[in-house]
This record gives C-alpha cells, structure tokens and sequence, in this order.
C-alpha cells in the first residue's frame, strides 16, 4: 500500500545490455524507499556497434519486457516516470521505428539521451554517494572515469568544481566489436589493444599533463565482474582500494590471452570477450593521473534518473548545487579558450538582473536561466580562433564541445544565442548562418537579445558598471547603471543594440547613468 503523502515514481532506463525499472515513493531526497527493481538482460549494443540496428526480434522482446513493466507501474501506483534510452538506441538507425513501436503497444514515452547526459546522470549519482561518504575533492582532487558498454567519460573534479571534462566512443562493447573474433583470440591482441586504447585516449594524458589525484573514481557496466575477480563483496556500496593493488591486479591479467581468462576465473566465453578490454582500459586510465586510492561505486544510470527527478522536484539546495557546478564546468571551457573572464562574469551579472525582472511574465525558467548563463559565459570564446568573426567560431566551439549536464538541444540554443548576440535573426546577406530550428526560435531570441543588452552594458571590457536595477513600466525597461566611470561607449552601444530586445519582448530598454 502506497505510504501517506509519499509520492510512486518509475524510473525505466533502455540500456545496451539491460533494460531496468526502479520504482520508488519518495517525498524528498532525505525521505524515499525503492519499493521494485526490475533487470531484464537484452543484448542491444552487439547488434547496434555491429550492424547500427536493432533486429526486429529484439524490438519485439523490448516491447513484451515493458508492456509486463507497465502492468507492474499500475499495480503500484505509479504517479510519475520517466523512461530514457542510452547509446544502443541512440546509435540504431532505425530508433525513430523503436520508439514508435513502443508508444504504440505501451503507451510509454522513451527520452533517447545524448552521451554527455548519459554521463552528467551518472556523474550527479556518484557524486551524492561520495559525499555521504565524507569522500572530498577540496585538498587533491578526484577523476572520475565511467565506462559505459559505448562510451566513457572521464571528469576531473577540484575543490568541488568539474576542472576538466571528456567523452569517447570507446566502451566495452564497442572496443571489443571494433576487433574479429579470431584477432581477440590472438597472442598479439592484448598489445594491440592497449595501442588502440593508448591512442584513443591520448589527448586526455596531453590535457591532464602532471596532474595528480587523491582518488581515482571508477563505475560503469563491468565494475561487479571486476569486483568479483577481486574478490570483494559486489553488493556493497563502496569500495576503497589502494592502487599498489589495482596494479598487482593488473600485472597479473595483462600476460592472459582470452582462454587463459576462461580457465583462470572459471568464467564463460561471452563474459571473458569483456574482461580484457575492460581490464586493459582501467589500466590506460590508471596511468593517465597517478592516484592514491581506487574508488568503485555500485551506482548506475538509473540511480541518477531517480535522483535528478526527486531532487529537482524536492531539493532546492541539491538543484542550486548542481547548477553551481554546471556553472564552473561553463567555466573551465571559457578558460580553454582564453576567455576574458571578467567580461563574462560582468555580461553574465548583468543578464541575469535582466532576466530575473522579467523571466515569469515572458515563459522563462530555471532552465532557460542556466542556459542564459552558458551563452554569457560562452559568447566570446570564438576569440581564441579569430577576432573578426568570432561569434561564427563560438557558435561552431560550443557545438563541437560535449557538456555535461546539456542536452544537444541545449547546448545547440547556448550556441545559437552566442551567435545571434552579436548578428541578425533571418538576416539574408549571411546564407552561411547558423539556422534556427523553428522550435528554438522564441527562446534563442529571448536569451540573445538579453546576453546583447548586457554585452553592450560592458563594451570597454572594464567592468564600470558597479551595480545596476531594473524596473518594468509602461511597455519599456529601464536600467539604472550605477558608476562613477565615463560610460559615453556603454550608451552608445546599448542604444544600438536595444531594437532587437524591443523587436522580441515588445519594451523598449532605456539605459540610466546613476553616479554613486
């Protein structure tokens, strides 16, 4: 019976190997029970990294296995769900035929997610179970490297902030169909495949230089196998391990071939294929930034589906918490490109008083604030490639540039309102534009026109406005800018820039010097 004032929420995640449900009653984040859990194993990534699509047979047992998870969500009560796929589906060429199929029969609605928020969900469960467990990044820092059966990402975290963030297409189940059978059977595959794996994460090693962590944080698909060959409990929540032993470990497993594997830990043939690629990948990241201490965390996708749902709806310490941290990641991108950090803080400052006066009345929320904070302080790192047109540039580095924490869609309106901050809308004489979805337009406009008013509040690049107040009245928005500083240019530009902000909220932005 569903407890009083607690609320039943499915978490369903369509992975490569395992479809999962969870389903839990929840009032906050402090206060929930897991009340199901549900495993059914479905080999996807094989076909998918192998053919790029999902056989006809297994989109019919994916549809049988969730229309017996739909009637176990109605037994229970459920309220609320969320389905998500991750790289299996999302790769398939024919996902579009997937997912129709599955509302069909189902009525269930699947969220394919990109790779940069398959590892942020993840990432935000890891780093809750850390800190309960008084587990810090604040003196040496921790990386964190989650190898999925597609991808892996890899994160390094510094006095509570993301100081570096990468992905690559190179999982388990993917490396492994990336050789024939008969060359993972040779006795020049294991050096093969440590080259393949030194090269594809070579720029990582170039990027963290002579970094050094306290802790070395793994998760992912086959962190139980491992643990069971290590002989440790695979139920537990977390494991410490010193690294003199992760590297005994490894010594040992770099000198099998794949029947040697079979034989030595009583393992079949079709688990020992995964064995390798994921002992000699843990080897190439251990050797990337010396660590301390191995951390193994039991967490998975799911985990982090069910606490990003309960916490957005719960926690508002957790949510802000997780922003803070979106917002340093926004950050260490800015700085890879030498942005000018205090005229993005400055225009970033700025924007959100403008924002926060009018948000609500114009549709906008928390989202479109974090997405508005991205774009401000991202507009000008197309700088680091060429002055003259740098807004194309940014707009084509933020593209090119996986975060965490963003959807492609996301990260497609941060660049688009980098871009347009700076350009015209539908603007002819520029065929080379990016192009605004339809869809996208309101909100593209929205935020551009706000990161441009705010842009102009600091054209000297000096930073002269100390504080600054808005008030709304009568179809126009005043800005009272305080500073004791000539702002002749700031004027001038802002009056040139203000038709665009009247053309998408429909005031007109008047701009008052207050000397304080």
């Amino acid at each position: 019976m569903k407890r009083k004032n607690y609320t039943t929420f499915a978490a369903i995640h369509l992975g490569s190997e395992m479809i999962s449900m969870q389903i839990t009653e929840y009032r906050n984040t402090d206060r929930y029970k897991v009340i199901e859990r549900c495993n059914r194993r479905i080999r996807l990534g094989e076909a998918t990294f192998k053919n790029k699509i999902i056989p006809f047979k297994l989109v019919s047992e994916i549809c049988e296995i969730l229309q017996g998870f739909k009637l176990l969500m109605e037994e229970y009560g459920v309220e609320e769900y969320k389905m998500q796929a991750t790289t299996a589906v999302r790769e398939a060429s024919n996902q579009i035929f997937l997912l129709d199929q599955i509302y069909n029969k189902t009525g269930l609605i699947v969220d394919v997610v990109d790779m940069p928020m398959e590892i942020y969900t993840k990432y935000v469960a890891i780093r809750n179970t850390l800190k309960n467990e008084k587990l810090s990044s604040e003196r040496e820092g921790m990386l964190m490297m989650d190898i999925s059966s597609g991808g892996l990402g890899v994160t390094l975290v510094r006095d509570e902030k993301i100081a570096y963030q990468e992905n690559f297409h190179v999982g388990i189940i993917r490396t492994k169909e990336s050789f024939e059978r008969n060359r993972r059977e040779s006795m020049h595959f294991n050096k093969a495949l440590t080259e393949f794996l030194s090269s594809t994460i070579g720029p990582v090693r170039n990027e963290l230089g002579d970094e050094r962590v306290q802790y070395l944080v793994l998760s992912g698909t086959e962190t139980e196998l491992l643990l069971r060959m290590l002989g440790l409990d695979e139920e537990q929540l977390v494991h410490r391990i010193k690294a003199e032993k992760f590297h005994a470990f490894f010594d040992n497993m770099r000198q099998m071939n794949l029947p040697q594997l079979i034989q030595a830990y009583n393992i079949p043939e079709s688990t020992a294929e995964l064995v390798l690629p994921t002992v000699l990948l843990y080897e190439q990241l251990l050797h990337l930034i010396p660590a301390q201490e191995i951390i193994i965390t039991a967490d998975r996708f799911i985990d982090g589906m069910q606490l990003l749902h309960i916490g957005r709806k719960t926690n508002e310490a957790m949510r802000k918490a997780w922003e803070q941290e979106l917002i340093s990641l926004f950050h260490t991108i800015g700085k890879r490109y030498l942005y000018d950090r205090k005229h993005a803080q400055q225009v970033e400052r700025l924007s959100l008083i403008i924002f926060d006066k009018i948000a609500k009345s114009y549709g906008m929320g928390e989202h479109e604030r974090l997405l508005l904070r991205a774009a401000c302080i991202l507009h000008d790192i197309g700088k680091y490639i060429c002055m003259r047109s740098h807004s194309i540039y940014s707009y084509q580095l933020i593209m090119s540039t996986d975060i965490i924490g963003l959807s492609n869609n996301d990260k497609r309106i941060v660049a688009l309102a980098s871009y347009y901050h700076a350009n015209r809308l539908f603007d002819k004489t520029k065929p080379n534009a990016p192009l605004v979805p339809e869809n996208m337009i309101a909100v593209v406009a929205k935020l551009a026109a706000i990161v441009r008013l705010a842009d102009a509040l600091d054209r000297s690049y000096m930073q002269k406005i100390h504080s600054c107040t808005v008030t709304v009245r009568d179809n126009s928005l005043k800005l009272q800018a305080v500073s004791k500083d000539d702002l002749a240019l700031e004027i001038w530009t802002f009056a040139d820039k203000a038709a665009f902000f009247e053309e998408v909220y429909g005031m007109e932005p008047v701009l008052e010097r207050v000397n304080k």
